[in-house]
C-alpha cells in the first residue's frame, strides 16, 4: 500500500480526525463505526464499520484483525438493529471497482431493514436512490449508536490509518 493511498483515504482521514471526527459512534484500537455519507431514505442509521488501519480489500485482512472486526460488526449490527426500531439488518461488504467497492479501505455496510422497504428493488433500489445525509443527522445517528453501544467514542488521532 502506498503512503498517498492513506494520507488521501476518505476513512482514514475520518479516523485522524481531519474530517468530521464527531460522526464516530465507536472506535477501539482495531476498529471504528460510523454512519455512512449516503444512505437510502427508508433505511435511516445506515453504519459502516471499518478497522482503524488502511486495509484496501477483504483479501488482505490478517487473522490478527479478523476476529475484532467480526466481533465489532456483531454488535453494531444487533445495536443498529435495536435504535433503528428494524425488523432485521442486511451485512454488505464489496471488494475492487467490479465488485462495488468505491472506497479502497475495507469497510462492512451495517443497514436496518423494514419489511416492504423496496431497498434492493426498482429504480431507486441501492444504491441509487441512496442521498446524502446532513452532517447534523449523522452525528445524531452516531451518538444514538453510541449509546445503544454503552460505550463513549474515543475520537480521531493522529495515529490513525
Amino acid at each position: 500500500m502506498s503512503p498517498e493511498a492513506v494520507v488521501s483515504c476518505v476513512f482514514c482521514r475520518i479516523l485522524r480526525g481531519e474530517l468530521t471526527p464527531e460522526i464516530l459512534a465507536f472506535r477501539d484500537s482495531r476498529t471504528a463505526v460510523f454512519p455512512s455519507l449516503h444512505q437510502q431514505p427508508r433505511n435511516p442509521g445506515h453504519m459502516l464499520v471499518v478497522p482503524t488501519g488502511h486495509v484496501p480489500q477483504l483479501y488482505e485482512i490478517g487473522d490478527d484483525l479478523a476476529g475484532p472486526l467480526m466481533t465489532t460488526l456483531s454488535r453494531v449490527a444487533a445495536a443498529v438493529k435495536t435504535v433503528s426500531r428494524a425488523d432485521g439488518v442486511s451485512v454488505r461488504q464489496n471488494n475492487e471497482q467490479h465488485g462495488g467497492q468505491d472506497v479502497f479501505h475495507v469497510h462492512f455496510h451495517v443497514i436496518p431493514r423494514f419489511a416492504h422497504d423496496a431497498f434492493d428493488i426498482g429504480d431507486d433500489r441501492f444504491p441509487f436512490g441512496a442521498i446524502e445525509v446532513p452532517l447534523r443527522e449523522r452525528v445524531e445517528q452516531a451518538r444514538r449508536l453510541s449509546e445503544a453501544l454503552g460505550q463513549p467514542v474515543a475520537k480521531g488521532s493522529p495515529s490513525a490509518g
